[in-house]
């Protein structure tokens, strides 16, 4: 009996005890991140600062001095350590070692287009965020394929791995990420089977838009084609440019309007409401097209896009994009130069059934498994070209607009 008794007072206290204490806060994932402090000390030793150990936090007095920390910055040094608390000593220490800048193009587009939550980061700090991710500190979360902006989820806690990781970067820049000139992430791995065709393959694309076969690999000659002459590929292209205007790299000055004229193209073809459609529309579209100066020719592509909107408002046509992406990397030569793009969108019209040609705009229109009101993506190489012999590029515009499925077959949501 009395062995019972202190049996059952032995579970009495075991159930009270697990009831009142609570469980410890240091868990696995609490256990794994960094305290500010402790980051700061990291980074003081990885870049070899003096220490003074005689006062009180040496580490961080060590990493003021050294402007790797400014009064103000943080309300406390106890708190774990977010990533853009990360991104703003990470590119303090990197500066302070290596004195780079990150060039002034390239931080304005990483600021607008290649980090989607931006806006969640303190305005103050945003800019060391671009930095770093420009730098290739951070490689951000994809937001999935064809789309050009990673987030960086500042606020998050950073691992004490991650931690010892970034700042590992700060001496071995091998370490870290590369990116396109326009501030996208290049993979390494994994790569497409004609990889060598580019002169880098992105994490925003599978390779199935890299593999899709080039216009002059689909043509049949007749004699021995010569690259540079005949055709070039992604990695050949800067051979056919030497009759343009070019920068000291080889590449015509105007390859980046050429890109803003399809884009823009794509996106006006892709974005009809036969409620709104005017005069406005007509303009940006004709704008993608070659202007002859002859009023004649120039007349015959204003007429037909007039005839175009005629047929949208007959049919009630809808035509609204998703996503509309244009790869620069992409650009390839075969008698124009070519642009590779990923469309998606959907179609809606009255009636039940209309022909394609007369639902867009364009040379050519073939689109398999196309649906009324249902999501369609395809992948399509848009031609650039001039009709001026002595043209510096500067006049170079859409000459060949087709939409034609046949040489990519994607599944379609």
């Amino acid at each position: 009996m009395k062995r019972q008794k202190l049996s059952l007072l032995f579970i009495i206290v075991i159930l009270a005890t697990t009831i009142l204490i609570p469980a410890s806060s240091t868990s696995a994932a609490t256990s794994s991140k960094i305290r500010l402090y402790n980051f700061i000390k990291l980074t003081v030793q990885a870049l070899n600062l003096e220490v003074e150990t005689g006062g009180t936090s040496p580490y961080l007095n060590a990493a003021l001095k050294a402007g790797i920390v400014k009064n103000g910055d943080f309300s406390s040094y106890t708190q774990y350590t977010t990533r853009t608390d990360a991104a703003v000593i990470v590119n303090r220490a990197d500066e302070y070692l290596h004195e780079n800048a990150v060039d002034a193009d390239l931080l304005n587009t990483v600021l607008k287009e290649r980090i989607s939550d931006i806006s969640k980061i303190a305005k103050d700090k945003r800019e060391a965020v671009a930095k770093v991710y420009a730098k290739g500190f951070f490689k951000g979360y994809s937001n999935g394929y064809y789309n050009k902006s990673r987030e960086f989820r500042g606020n998050d806690d950073i691992t004490t791995s991650g931690a010892k990781g970034v700042i590992a970067m700060l001496k071995n820049t091998k370490k870290r990420a590369k990116l396109s000139p326009d501030g996208q992430l290049i993979r390494t791995t994994n790569l497409p089977k004609n990889a060598e065709d580019y002169e880098y393959i992105l994490a925003t694309y599978p390779n199935s838009f890299y593999e899709m076969k080039f216009m002059y690999q689909r043509a049949k000659y007749y004699y021995e084609p010569v690259v540079g002459e005949d055709y070039a590929s992604p990695t050949k292209i800067k051979t056919t440019m030497d009759w343009l205007e070019t920068d000291s790299d080889g590449k015509c000055i105007y390859v980046d309007d050429w890109i803003d004229k399809i884009e823009l193209n794509l996106k006006t073809r892709l974005n009809v409401d036969y409620r709104t459609v005017d005069t406005t529309w007509l303009n940006n579209l004709r704008s993608t097209y070659f202007v002859f100066n002859n009023a004649e020719l120039d007349k015959d592509t204003t007429d037909n896009i007039k005839e175009y909107i005629q047929t949208v408002k007959k049919n009630k046509i809808v035509i609204k994009s998703f996503v509309i992406t244009v790869e620069p990397s992409t650009m390839y030569f075969t008698s124009g130069y070519y642009v590779r793009a990923y469309v998606k969108f959907k179609v809606s019209f009255s009636g039940n059934k209309m022909e394609q040609e007369d639902l867009f705009y364009g040379r050519t229109i073939k689109m398999y498994n196309l649906k009324k009101d249902k999501w369609f993506t395809g992948v399509y190489d848009i031609e650039l070209g001039t009709r001026n012999g002595s043209s510096n590029g500067s006049d170079f515009a859409v000459s060949d607009d087709s939409l034609n499925d046949y040489f990519y077959k994607e599944e379609n949501n």
